[in-house]
């Protein structure tokens, strides 16, 4: 088990999600990239004042966002980042840290 938040499933999709959607000058784009890439852990990363700033940013508008949502659009945002943590508590239980891997709908019954 590790302590590195980055290394959870939930965490990773978000930070490849990042890497996707935004561009190397954006600070959200570039900690992505520096964390997956390995070159600093998320939490150094999150005391850099751009990163920061931005994280926090990103926070208050994402909390906002939430609120407007439909309850059955929040309920389903949560059962998929469940999921996601659901499968990186498998990946402990199976001694297999590095597991990414979401299951599938019906391995998730």
């Amino acid at each position: 088990m590790t302590d590195d938040i980055s290394q959870q499933p939930l965490a990773r999709a978000v930070l490849k999600a990042l890497t996707r959607t935004r561009g190397a000058n954006d600070p959200l784009g570039s900690l992505a990239r520096s964390v997956l890439g390995g070159e600093v852990n998320l939490r150094a990363a999150a005391g850099h004042s751009w990163y920061g700033q931005a994280l926090g940013d990103a926070f208050a508008e994402s909390l906002a966002q939430r609120d407007d949502l439909a309850p059955a659009e929040r309920v389903e945002i949560d059962r998929q980042a469940g999921r996601l943590r659901d499968a990186g508590e498998q990946s402990r239980v199976d001694g297999d840290s590095t597991s990414g891997s979401v299951p599938s709908e019906d391995s998730a019954r």
